[in-house]
């Protein structure tokens, strides 16, 4: 199936991706404020201001079990029918696996796919013969950060688009930091959701062990989710519970002054591929981060202007913090190193454009 050119008009773009993710609804807004004609095919159909939202009922999200399977090709089915209904000039399908997957099967082009990294990180055999054959098919792939892994997998380095996801960098700015707290006081932050592939646990352990040598150091979670009761548990056994400042889910319209006015952003992610969204909006802000290392991230601290710890080692994490909660010379020049990066490469309005682009390159 291929899309039809509408000469210079703007484009009519149709997606395919999680209706309830921020990154979802950051970057169809872009494009609604642009004037683009937007369809979104959904198994979380919530309302996007300025998308046409169609539902897509049979999903892994929504089902569970053999039905999930047996129902594949009811999925397809009804995601082909929709874009041959919408006849966009575009498909772009976010993560590789479910969404990734079915907008290569509707046999539609141009078909651009943009890859996270969670996509990469599994490792089924079967998941990475699905995620191979898709990246195969794909006319474009957004996934720069994740360009030595995608290679692995076979992908050719010339489909290999340099974007990642933006932040607005007049949001998450240093100057929202509001110095709250007292003199010789520190704030550690880890925004990771309260979900068991974050390893947020990691973190809580970490606490005692910084509390041996350091007592004025504030350590607030942001993220909530289902592991919630898990990590409150484990904290009343470690006696860190009344230590740490519970948030849980904040709209992304407050989440600058969590990450501003942090001393330290913490991501607790293991095995990790490029750098997550809120470690983004961190160094947008100017706040010192850590993240995790791994064989396919081993030159973080160069490539990200991070400081790096072991996976899931909370001792070592432990360690870092302790290291670099000192040494406050270190913490402002990794703070200014930061933002300038981050002014650089995670400008949203810089980046979207680049894809902007993109899209109007292919339909050429």
């Amino acid at each position: 199936m291929k899309s039809a050119c509408r000469g210079n008009r703007n484009l009519r773009l149709l997606f395919l991706a999680d209706g309830e993710s921020v990154h979802t609804k950051r970057f169809l807004s872009y494009f609604v404020n642009k004037g683009y004609d937007i369809h979104l095919v959904t198994s979380t159909a919530k309302p996007i201001r300025g998308v046409n939202i169609h539902e897509l009922k049979f999903s892994l999200a929504r089902n569970s079990g053999l039905f999930a399977y047996a129902s594949f090709p009811l999925r397809i089915l009804s995601i082909s029918k929709t874009i041959k209904k919408i006849n966009p000039d575009i498909l772009h399908a976010h993560y590789i696996l479910n969404y990734g997957f079915c907008g290569v099967l509707s046999g539609f082009h141009p078909f651009v796919l943009s890859v996270l990294g969670s996509d990469l990180t599994r490792s089924h055999n079967i998941k990475k013969l699905v995620a191979k054959y898709v990246i195969a098919c794909s006319d474009v792939i957004d996934g720069f950060v994740l360009r030595e892994r995608l290679i692995k997998l076979g992908c050719d380095s010339n489909k290999i688009f340099p974007y990642s996801w933006g932040v607005n960098t007049d949001t998450f700015s240093p100057r929202v930091r509001q110095n709250n707290l007292a003199k010789n006081e520190y704030s550690v932050i880890c925004p990771r959701y309260w979900k068991p592939m974050y390893s947020v646990e990691t973190f809580i352990r970490a606490i005692p062990l910084v509390q041996k040598t350091m007592q004025n150091v504030k350590f607030v979670l942001v993220g909530g989710g289902e592991l919630e009761n898990n990590l409150k548990e484990l904290s009343r056994e470690l006696s860190v519970y009344d230590d740490i400042e519970w948030i849980g889910l904040v709209p992304e319209d407050e989440m600058p002054k969590y990450l501003a006015n942090a001393d330290i952003c913490v991501d607790t992610f293991p095995r990790y591929v490029g750098i997550g969204q809120t470690t983004r909006q961190a160094m947008s802000c100017g706040t010192p981060c850590m993240i995790t290392k791994s064989l396919d991230n081993p030159n973080a601290e160069m490539d990200f202007e991070c400081l790096t710890y072991k996976p899931r080692d909370y001792q070592d994490l432990a360690e870092k913090l302790v290291f670099l909660l000192n040494r406050e010379s270190l913490r402002r020049t990794m703070g200014e190193n930061s933002r300038k990066y981050a002014l650089e490469f995670f400008d949203e309005n810089k980046n979207m454009k680049l894809m902007e682009n993109v899209y109007h390159n292919l339909v050429k």
